[in-house]
């Protein structure tokens, strides 16, 4: 598993198991990795035709940015325009993907009862502790929170106390 991030993260992402850790802000990873399986993409734009670049034939990438395209819809069975619409849609990631020889895949993240207890359930087994960042904020500071999470950097996730009563 290869994993890009900051170089304030590398040591606990390898340490957590991951093969390999580039640098993003050092390293552009689509000039150092070549015949990757699977992506999963989270950031999108020009970065998905980066990520099909460094793909073998056959490979897979899963998009949780980018756009639903018809493979999308007809997982959810919609109907036979809204089929249409999605591809349309996602033309130019099916294109692009159909070009490099690989499969697109968009993921629709939401709130699932099933999924949430499925991952509080593999959480719980596996003893899994999210990182927190140190900096405290309530209510009346929601606004400096946001701003950490837009433009601070912070080294977990941040949390906003909420007192009862």
């Amino acid at each position: 598993m290869i994993v890009s991030g900051n170089a304030a993260a590398r040591d606990h992402i390898l340490n957590l198991g991951a093969d390999q850790y580039i640098d993003y802000k050092t390293t552009d990873y689509w000039a150092v990795l070549d015949q990757i399986d699977y992506v999963i993409d989270t950031r999108g734009g020009a970065d998905i035709e980066r990520e099909m670049a460094i793909m073998k034939p056959g490979g897979r990438i899963v998009s949780l940015i980018d756009g639903p395209n018809k493979q999308f819809a007809k997982q959810l069975q919609l109907l036979f325009w809204k089929q249409l619409l999605f591809s349309l849609a996602g033309r130019k990631w099916d294109h692009l993907a159909k070009k490099a020889g690989v499969e697109y895949r968009f993921i629709f993240v939401r709130s699932d009862g099933a999924q949430l207890k499925k991952i509080t359930e593999i959480v719980e087994q596996q003893a899994i502790v999210p990182a927190i960042d140190p900096h405290q904020f309530d209510l009346a500071h929601v606004k400096e929170a946001l701003e950490l999470v837009a433009h601070g950097h912070p080294t977990g996730k941040v949390v906003i106390k909420v007192q009862a009563g």
